[in-house]
């Protein structure tokens, strides 16, 4: 018991030492930081997870540029005519007249021809062929039947009068005349006989024939033409005549003869040199 009331109040006067410590009497300095310190800085590193759940697609477009070596063929060459040759087409309207006038109307015609003749050259040639439908009458086209059809084959010599850049710089004018000889082919060509009856006035008519027989001729005529570079158009008319075949009349018994008949045709054409 005497051992336990020691350690009791040895106990109590540790305690009572704690609760109220000595003060000291000393002050401890207490001073800033000199110039020139720097500070201490600790950098915090944080790692989050995050988790993206929308997803966006998107397209890129890479343009590349290529230089490739290609070879580069010249082009070929224009076709030219040797030096005053031309070659061109032409039509228009064909009107009947001489011992085709009466039994026939205006028809068609086509053309197609070859030539030499520079653009200042006065003298020329030309060679054409011309299709030919004439229109029927309408007080013969009961007995006629079929409308008459002409094929015309003409070897020409042409003159030309060149007239000069009247318009300017371009084009050329130039007038001309045309003529030579020509062969016709025809059928179902009504015409007129070189026979008339005094007494009576009649006038005997052939009806025309479904085959075919030719005849020679002659054209002649004349045009205008415009000419620039290797290209030249022109209006043009002609008298192209012949005379068909004679007719045998078996009620007269005896072989009449036809008057000559004529296609006067106008047309426009083109020419290239």
């Amino acid at each position: 018991m005497i051992g336990a009331a020691i350690v009791l109040a040895f106990g109590a006067t540790i305690s009572l030492a704690q609760a109220n410590p000595p003060k000291s009497t000393k002050r401890i300095p207490v001073t800033k930081e000199a110039a020139g310190e720097v500070a201490r800085v600790d950098t915090l590193i944080r790692t989050d997870t995050v988790t993206v759940t929308n997803y966006r697609t998107d397209t890129l477009f890479r343009t590349v540029h290529r230089v490739d070596t290609v070879v580069v063929q010249p082009p070929p060459p224009p076709i030219h005519l040797p030096n005053g040759f031309y070659i061109g087409a032409a039509g228009g309207t064909s009107m009947p007249t001489g011992s085709l006038f009466t039994p026939n109307s205006m028809g068609y015609i086509g053309q197609g021809h070859i030539g030499w003749q520079n653009a200042k050259q006065v003298i020329g040639g030309r060679i054409s062929g011309t299709y030919t439908g004439l229109g029927q009458d309408s007080r013969f086209s009961a007995l006629q039947g079929d409308r008459a059809q002409l094929w015309t084959l003409s070897t020409d010599l042409k003159l030309q009068a060149p007239l000069g850049r009247v318009f300017g710089r371009t084009p050329r004018l130039n007038l001309y005349g045309i003529g030579g000889w020509t062969y016709t082919w025809y059928r179902n060509l009504p015409f007129e006989l070189n026979d008339f009856d005094d007494a009576t006035g009649v006038r005997l008519f052939s009806t025309g024939d479904n085959s075919w027989n030719g005849r020679n001729g002659w054209s002649a005529g004349g045009g205008l033409s415009l000419l620039w570079g290797r290209s030249e158009v022109f209006v043009e008319s002609r008298v192209m005549g012949f005379r068909p075949n004679d007719f045998f009349v078996n009620d007269l018994d005896r072989q009449i003869r036809a008057d000559y008949g004529y296609q006067v045709p106008i047309v426009f054409g083109f020419n290239w040199y």
